[in-house]
């Protein structure tokens, strides 16, 4: 049986997410916002061994929270889609329009679509969701489907960036995420959960 524990930074929002299996007590965090100690907290009252970092992109906000992550949980794997790699390894930002801000790491590994991301008795499917960023990635395990910034309750991400692309967006969204099956619950990057099913009847952006 899963567990998911939500966090969400005062600043902008963001959703950084503990998913634990409650028979092992293996554990991954999705995304690492402005306030990792929340996260952090989650996992320790819960016993969670967390095993690895995997991002659904690389916006400064879901990225900055890193550091302080490898401090509480040990130099664990962090993992990203090969588009966006260089954001980490290199300390590249990944928008132009923030200009030279960057989080560096080390112990990268990749996310890549048709290849599943296990992290202990945890193991995902990769779905490559680009538009919103190059290397944009939703994670799929068991019902739940967590989309970073491709998907959200009544919304989709932004694609005004220079890197970003409107029509790959709805495209992987609609080809990817709305295929999946109607009950399948959709954890975003930002906001409130929701549904597959509620999100092809009622999101104004995919009609």
């Amino acid at each position: 049986m899963l567990r998911i524990e939500v966090t969400a930074d005062r600043r902008f929002g963001t959703n950084s997410y503990l998913v634990v299996d409650d028979d092992t007590h293996d554990a991954v965090v999705i995304d690492s916002n402005l306030e990792p100690a929340l996260v952090v907290e989650a996992a320790r009252e819960r016993g969670a061994n967390v095993k690895a970092v995997l991002l659904t992109h690389t916006d400064l906000d879901h990225i900055a929270g890193l550091h302080e992550l490898r401090e509480a949980f040990g130099p664990i794997p962090i993992a990203v889609h090969d588009a966006e790699r260089d954001v980490l390894d290199q300390g590249r930002p990944l928008r132009r329009e923030f200009g030279p801000i960057a989080t560096r790491v080390d112990n990268l590994a990749s996310l890549a679509e048709g290849e599943p991301y296990r992290a202990g008795s945890l193991e995902f499917d990769v779905l490559h969701t680009p538009g919103h960023s190059p290397g944009g990635v939703t994670l799929k395990i068991d019902g739940f489907l967590f989309t970073g910034d491709a998907l959200f309750a009544g919304s989709v991400g932004r694609s005004d960036f220079a890197n970003s692309n409107s029509a790959a967006l709805l495209e992987g969204i609609r080809s990817k995420l709305l295929t999946q099956p109607d009950e399948m619950i959709v954890y975003s990057g930002h906001g409130s959960a929701t549904t597959i099913g509620r999100e092809r009847k009622v999101n104004p952006f995919l009609a």
